[in-house]
């Protein structure tokens, strides 16, 4: 399933357009985005450290958590998804694994932060970032 995901992605994506991805946490959540006519979500690492653990996404989260969610989420949502992927989980070689592992779970597209640990919510101030050659070894 994820490629044809992955090309419809693609396709869906219009420069200077607006995509707008309904966050999800859970597959209850993707079922809700679906029923109400969206084609694609985006896979919230905050929504699952929230709703999963009852804390802030402060980096807890693990990359084998985050895959299971990510797992039973295409289970019941069939259009593509964009995964939060944190920090990468480590360093350039953990971020391989990351893109490899999410990929098999059903990850469409992926988004990393750039944070150094402990990270911060992205939503909130106070972060701080890796150098950028780091950062350039990641992608």
């Amino acid at each position: 399933m994820a490629a044809p995901t992955r090309q419809k992605f693609r396709a869906m994506l219009k420069p200077g357009a607006a995509l707008i991805l309904p966050g999800v946490a859970n597959a209850l959540a993707a079922r809700v985005v679906a029923d109400c006519g969206f084609d694609a979500a985006y896979v919230t690492g905050a929504g699952i450290a929230n709703s999963f653990l009852g804390i802030p996404d402060n980096g807890l989260v693990t990359l084998t958590e985050l895959t299971d969610h990510v797992i039973a989420i295409r289970e019941v949502f069939s259009g593509p998804l964009m995964v939060d992927a944190d920090t990468g989980f480590g360093n350039a070689l953990n971020m391989r694994r990351t893109v490899k592992v999410l990929e098999r779970a059903g990850a469409d597209a992926l988004q990393i932060e750039d944070q150094v640990f402990p990270k911060r919510c992205g939503h909130f101030e106070g972060k701080e970032v890796i150098p950028s050659a780091e950062m350039v070894a990641k992608i």
